[in-house]
């Protein structure tokens, strides 16, 4: 369930060996592979139709397309991809490394570092124009903030809302002019609002800058992935950024920490899984059994689909060798799913069987190490995939509270597992689409339609965020620290 590093629902590259150019894709290339894209969601995706019924998407689908008839490019391919509007954050549309360089080179991005909160883009960092951290963007080139947030395309499950979005980088893709500067209309701190011309910046310097922001604080564990450290005589502070790992390296990891908490005998616990992009669900259940308040607890989830054979073969490539894969490769995938997938007794829907997950533990046991002092759970949007089960088991089984944002994908099920990529012919974009869903917690097809995150206990209001942007200080685990000092 791991996703990569992504462009929202646009993967930023993927494996390419030949050199060539953008400009020898031929006019109608873009929407041909829209086209075929299109087709296959709808013969391989597990349920295209799960928040949309088919008109609605229809409709959606032939809207996008026209924005790429009426402007025929890569970038407007991009933005209106197909992936966009089934409501699947698992979905994505890549693109090919030559390709995407060449775009990429050729943009000017915004050079001012930017975060939202609460539906406000703030300045998130030190500038040359001496522009305050804090400060509230209004107008980037006549765009007003609310129409940047709505043109931006976003990964999350349904109709999730969400705004940790990267603004600076996304500008250049959705203004409808190309552009080396930018007209900025922001309000100071002081409440002036003050209009100034910012010279775009090429992506080494946007990568910079976005390095050197205030927010996120904690970029050491955005490197290790798992880290921890005492924040207080109280209080250990253990930040997880993916359940992609090994099972053996991941418990070691989990155990060197938690008997650090126990040797410090610290008695409050705040676990970071924001931004975290998920991974082996099997990790969710062992991160917790050195967290859970009983000896045994609930694991229960279930794969399903509505497809379990591959009605789509052209295009089909494996994502680690870039080749694509031939008849036998298609039987073999085709067979592992008829072995391991039943039909339900009713309906349209095929269920996993015993074969399927070897590490599935049902009634899973706490672990020796575990901590049972006071805990709480820090999310965002960008808490996805398997992050979310472990934030909806953290709640389902009221281990604490939880501080931040509603999660990007829904609480009670996902979309996951076994993805199948697919190379289009002309623009070379990949499309990646998972085989089946997950449900959570004895929740099953029939009541998963209207899903949201796992929404929090509490939310930073935008005064306390801003003072805490000010201070540079992390406002999610500042106010943790107040709760647990309470």
């Amino acid at each position: 369930m791991k996703k990569l590093f992504v462009f929202p629902l646009i993967l930023l590259f993927s494996t390419g060996f030949s050199q060539y150019s953008i400009s020898e894709i031929p006019e109608d290339g873009y929407l041909k592979d829209f086209d075929i894209a299109v087709d296959i969601i709808q013969k391989q995706h597990p349920n295209p139709y799960r928040f949309h019924n088919k008109e609605t998407i229809t409709r959606k689908l032939d809207s996008l397309r026209n924005e790429i008839k009426k402007n025929p490019g890569y970038i407007n391919l991009l933005i209106n991809n197909p992936t966009r509007i089934i409501g699947d954050g698992h979905s994505s549309f890549g693109t090919d490394s030559n390709y995407f360089e060449d775009v990429m080179n050729s943009i000017y991005y915004f050079p001012l570092s930017t975060y939202v909160h609460n539906g406000t883009i703030y300045v998130n960092g030190a500038n040359k124009y001496a522009i305050e951290t804090g400060s509230e963007i209004l107008e980037i080139n006549g765009l007003s903030a609310e129409a940047i947030l709505k043109k931006i395309p976003k990964a999350a499950d349904g109709n999730i809302k969400v705004e940790d979005l990267d603004i600076s980088f996304n500008i250049p893709f959705i203004l409808k002019n190309r552009t080396n500067d930018y007209t900025l209309k922001y309000k100071s701190l002081n409440g002036a609002q003050k209009t100034v011309k910012v010279n775009g910046i090429k992506y080494p310097q946007y990568y910079y800058e976005t390095k050197h922001a205030v927010l996120p604080i904690d970029v050491v564990s955005e490197n290790y992935g798992i880290y921890g450290y005492k924040i207080d005589p109280e209080t250990y502070y253990l930040s997880v950024k993916s359940f992609s790992y090994d099972e053996s390296f991941f418990y070691e990891r989990l155990k060197k920490y938690f008997q650090e908490i126990r040797n410090l005998k610290s008695k409050k616990l705040i676990i970071d899984i924001r931004n975290n992009s998920g991974g082996a669900i099997s990790n969710v259940a062992l991160l917790y059994s050195f967290i859970a308040a009983d000896k045994n607890f609930n694991n229960e989830y279930k794969y399903g689909t509505q497809v379990i054979d591959i009605n789509y073969a052209n295009y089909l490539i494996d994502p680690q060798t870039n080749q694509y894969y031939s008849d036998k490769d298609i039987t073999d995938l085709n067979n592992f799913m008829r072995q391991r997938f039943d039909k339900g007794e009713k309906g349209d829907y095929y269920f996993g069987n015993s074969r399927l997950d070897n590490t599935y533990i049902k009634s899973y046991p706490r672990d020796g190490l575990f901590f049972d002092g006071k805990t709480i759970l820090l999310t965002n949007n960008r808490t996805f995939s398997a992050a979310t089960y472990f934030a909806s088991l953290f709640k389902t089984e009221k281990r604490g509270e939880i501080v931040g944002k509603e999660t990007g994908s829904c609480s009670n099920f996902t979309t996951a597992a076994w993805f199948l990529t697919y190379r289009l012919p002309n623009t070379k974009s990949t499309l990646s689409i998972p085989r089946t869903e997950i449900f959570f917690n004895n929740n099953d097809k029939e009541n998963v339609a209207n899903c949201t995150g796992v929404i929090p206990d509490h939310t930073i209001k935008s005064d306390y965020f801003l003072k805490s942007l000010k201070e540079q200080k992390d406002p999610e685990l500042e106010y943790s620290l107040k709760l647990l000092s309470q």
